[in-house]
């Protein structure tokens, strides 16, 4: 239902390609200078909108849409805690209706 809902990229922010994060950050301090601000707040600024995105595209860090209080991550520890096994998401994939249909 999280993938479905959420639509995330990426399982965690390290699987996040470098080329990808590169981009980002080119656009996010591109925002910044148009906004005209100081040089010495830019790389902050850029640093905040990054984990903004992790957050969006990275499932471990997105909020849980049953329960926008816990992330992905701390839903996992909790059932990690509650059954004692160690629990670890590789990987996912998401399906959409009519996908791949070439339309006319």
């Amino acid at each position: 239902m999280q993938i479905a809902a959420a639509n995330p990229q990426y399982v965690r922010r390290e699987e996040v390609p470098r080329p990808v994060m590169d981009k980002e950050k080119e656009i996010y301090r591109a925002q910044a200078r148009d906004a005209k601000k100081p040089e010495k707040v830019i790389d902050k600024i850029v640093e905040g909108k990054l984990e903004k995105f992790y957050g969006e595209t990275c499932l471990l860090e997105q909020p849980f849409v049953k329960d926008p209080d816990l992330t992905i991550q701390d839903l996992l520890n909790g059932l990690i805690g509650k059954l004692g096994e160690k629990i670890e998401i590789r990987r996912f994939t998401r399906y959409q209706v009519g996908e791949g249909i070439a339309k006319s």
